[in-house]
This record gives C-alpha cells, sequence and structure tokens, in this order.
C-alpha cells in the first residue's frame, strides 16, 4: 500500500493542513487522513467497490489506536494523492470528538465521559458564525485589543493580521497560544498552524474549540 512514511498507528504526521495516519476500516488496516478544515468525509471509491463486493453495508467501523466508532460516509472519489482510503471531516469531528495532541502527534477518540472531563480541564475558544457561513473567533496578540479573524482550518497557517509579524503569543478566547507565526494580512485570518504546539479538540458543532491545558 502506498502512503507517507511515518504515518504509524501510534502517530500522525501533519503535512500542511491535514493529519495523515494509520487507521482501520472495517478492521482493514489502512491510510487515514484527518482535515479540520473540510466539511465533510469521503471514502475512496476503490474501498466501496470492494466492500460492496463482500457484501459490507455503507456503514464504515473506523479504528484509530484502540478505539474504533461507525460512522456512514455517502461520499465518494477517487484516492486521493496522500494514498489515503479516507478522509475524515467536520461531519465525523463533530459527532465523533477526537481530541488532537499535536506537540506529541498522538490523537485520541473521546467517550462521552472523557469529552465531560476535557471540558472541565480545557480553555474555551467560541466561535461565531456569520451569515454568509464564515467562522470567527476573538484575538489579541501580546496583550493588545482584542479583533475579530476569520478561523480558516483549511489554512497551513498560523495568524493573519493586518501589520502583523514575527512570532507572538496570541490570545484566542480563553486560550492563550504561545509562539505562532504572524504574518501580515489585510483580512486577520486564523488557520490550523495556530494550534499546532497544542492539545485541541474541534468541537465546531457547538460553536466552540477546546484547548487543553
Amino acid at each position: 500500500m502506498g502512503g507517507v512514511v511515518g504515518a504509524t498507528s501510534g502517530k500522525f504526521i501533519l503535512i500542511a493542513a491535514t493529519l495523515l495516519l494509520q487507521g482501520r476500516i472495517d478492521n482493514r488496516r489502512t491510510q487515514i487522513e484527518i482535515v479540520p478544515g473540510a466539511r465533510s468525509s469521503t471514502i475512496s471509491s476503490a474501498f466501496v467497490d470492494e466492500s460492496a463486493r463482500k457484501g459490507m453495508p455503507g456503514s464504515y467501523k473506523i479504528g484509530l489506536r484502540a478505539s474504533y466508532f461507525y460512522a456512514s460516509i455517502p461520499a465518494v472519489e477517487p484516492m486521493p494523492a496522500s494514498g489515503s482510503q479516507l478522509r475524515i471531516g467536520r461531519d465525523i469531528l463533530d459527532t465523533h470528538p477526537i481530541e488532537i495532541d499535536f506537540v506529541h502527534r498522538q490523537l485520541r477518540i473521546l467517550l462521552p465521559v472523557e469529552m465531560r472531563r476535557a471540558e472541565l480541564r480545557s480553555a474555551t475558544i467560541p466561535i461565531t458564525r456569520e451569515a454568509d457561513g464564515t467562522l470567527e473567533v476573538l484575538v489579541s496578540v501580546d496583550g493588545g485589543p482584542a479583533f475579530h479573524a476569520a478561523l480558516d482550518l483549511s489554512r497551513p497557517t498560523g495568524l493573519a493580521t493586518i501589520g502583523g509579524s514575527g512570532v507572538h503569543s496570541v490570545r484566542v478566547g480563553e486560550a492563550v497560544l504561545k509562539e505562532i507565526d504572524v504574518d501580515a494580512s489585510a483580512t486577520p485570518a486564523i488557520g490550523l498552524l495556530a494550534f499546532a504546539r497544542s492539545r485541541v479538540i474541534f468541537d465546531l458543532q457547538h460553536d466552540r474549540i477546546l484547548v487543553g491545558a
């Protein structure tokens, strides 16, 4: 099987705004990618064809590390260049919370009781949904005045803002993200790499991001 070297079953690797790891679909080991910026999940047409020949249903058993869950994935597409059979997007992340530890390159599926514990020990970043569908968060740099920035998890960047440059401490909601790359942009936006030194749960279904202490 093709794939990216280093995406082992225990850890993921981060390429741009995509997490690559080894997992299981219906107990078959394969490469999986998690894309928090993608609205919906997709499964490769090759895997669907093989499942159909075996008379398997459209609901798939997805295994990440020692845990698994079931999910229906109606969207089908050819296998992407990464060699992944499954792309997990926000639809699955919303219904099956996954804690992503960017520092140690590990993740785990959270049971409801674990999610409640995570809520107690985490700082919350509230998300505002604009009429055009844009997601926004409240941001301040190095203790300066707060401003609104678009949340775009498909961007492999830290924070882009007017007059920005260098590495800074950035407060987003209740969370303080340290050593964030800040670039200049006419339109403030915060990308996935702003969380590259954090333990994060993207709970966009409830309009929030939880950042672990």
